[in-house]
């Protein structure tokens, strides 16, 4: 369920959709309306559309594991991109927060889990709607900047902090951290958890069907 209820924010987000393809909204547990955002699009993702499969079957077991266990003890997100994944929002206690980290690792498919829940008080409705308000400026800077593959990204705001993950190569990730860092004043940090590549694998992947050029 969408908290973007305002007409010119929907407008946004149309934009968004057809220029790069779905943003997904994810839920907190049980899974229904949070302010944290991800942004995942389909149209020229790196990924292999095998590891897409995996990355959204290893998010739903996931969750499913912390719904069935933490229940309304925890505001929990989970998101995942080449088979990382991240692990945003609050847990009342430390223990909680370490058993939830605990749940993620012990998934086959996750390669690596990075576990940013913050121990304290569940956020507010109020800073949900920041983080969605925060998320639609840098995806919308993103599709401006050239030099920013947003197709094979997925960016996260979870109380001002901004999480980029993605296939990118060391120049991409440098104007990612910057654009995103400088959107607006209520980025209170950027955290990158990219997947870096080389220039030639980025050719590749960006054009699957071209064969490769061998010299003689």
């Amino acid at each position: 369920m969408n908290m973007m209820n305002v007409k010119t924010k929907r407008n946004i987000i149309t934009t968004i959709f057809l220029a790069a393809g779905v943003v997904t909204l994810p839920g907190c547990f049980p899974i229904i309306a949070t302010g944290v955002v991800q942004g995942v699009l389909v149209l020229g993702d790196r990924r292999p559309v095998s590891v897409s499969t995996i990355d959204r079957g290893l998010q739903l077991q996931i969750e499913s594991s912390i719904t069935k266990n933490f229940g309304e003890v925890a505001h929990v997100n989970v998101h995942v991109f080449n088979q990382k994944v991240l692990i945003t929002g609050e847990a009342s206690n430390p223990a909680i927060k370490e058993q939830i980290g605990a749940i993620a690792k012990a998934q086959s498919n996750a390669k690596t889990v990075f576990n940013e829940l913050q121990v304290g008080a569940i956020s507010s409705a109020g800073s949900r709607v920041s983080d969605s308000t925060l998320f639609t400026i840098i995806k919308t800077k993103f599709l401006a900047t050239t030099d920013i593959p947003s197709n094979s990204m997925k960016i996260v705001v979870e109380a001002g902090r901004v999480y980029l993950l993605g296939l990118v190569t060391e120049l991409e990730a440098k104007a990612a951290a910057t654009v995103a860092s400088s959107s607006s004043s209520s980025v209170k940090e950027v955290i990158k958890f990219f997947d870096i590549i080389s220039e030639e694998e980025k050719a590749r992947l960006d054009n699957p069907g071209k064969p490769e050029s061998t010299s003689k």
